[in-house]
Formats: structure tokens, C-alpha cells, sequence
């Protein structure tokens, strides 16, 4: 089974820069890693490049398939909810996903 990374890039107000790093740390990452199969959770912020977006959060899932399950879960229709009734109006974001090819 070939390991899937899951991004989000997202820029955010600066007015609501700090309270949006610590929602994301204390609850949206430890929600996100409730899910079966999700294995890790990293986020970093940008020091180079020409990106738009100032942070990239990477979550691990097992396999594609679990990722596959997590896209179609309730689970993460509710991060998803709970990310726009919060951020949603001061926020930009995009998601991407990649499966390993190698090793």
C-alpha cells in the first residue's frame, strides 16, 4: 500500500494569525488524527519561494484507500465545517493530495 500526503496550503488575516495557529494546533490536527488510518499531522510556515500561501499543513494517511474513505467521511465533512464557520471569511486555502511512487 503506497503512503498518501495530503497538503493544505492556506493564508491567513493577520489580525486572526495567532488565533488560527493555536485552534490548528490544539484542535483541528488532534481532530483530523482521530481518523483511522491518518498517522501523522505537521504543519509549517513558508521562508522561500513565490507561493501565495503563508502555511502548508501535511497529513499522512496509510493507504489510499483510507485516504479515499477519510474524503468521503463525515469525519471530514465536519473538520471542513467547522475550518469555514471559523476561518473561513479571513482565510484562503488549497488541498492537495499525492500518493508515494518511491521507495
Amino acid at each position: 500500500m503506497a503512503i498518501v500526503l495530503f497538503t493544505v496550503r492556506a493564508t491567513i488575516s493577520a489580525e486572526q494569525e495567532e488565533a488560527y495557529n493555536q485552534w490548528y494546533h490544539k484542535e483541528h490536527c488532534p481532530q483530523l488524527l482521530r481518523f483511522p488510518g491518518a498517522v501523522s499531522a505537521r504543519r509549517y510556515k513558508t521562508i522561500l519561494g513565490d507561493d501565495d500561501f503563508q502555511y502548508m499543513a501535511v497529513y499522512e494517511f496509510e493507504s489510499e484507500e483510507t485516504f479515499d474513505r477519510f474524503q468521503a467521511s463525515d469525519h471530514f465533512k465536519e473538520l471542513l465545517a467547522e475550518y469555514d464557520a471559523k476561518f473561513g471569511n479571513v482565510s484562503t486555502r488549497r488541498r492537495d493530495a499525492y500518493v508515494q511512487v518511491w521507495p
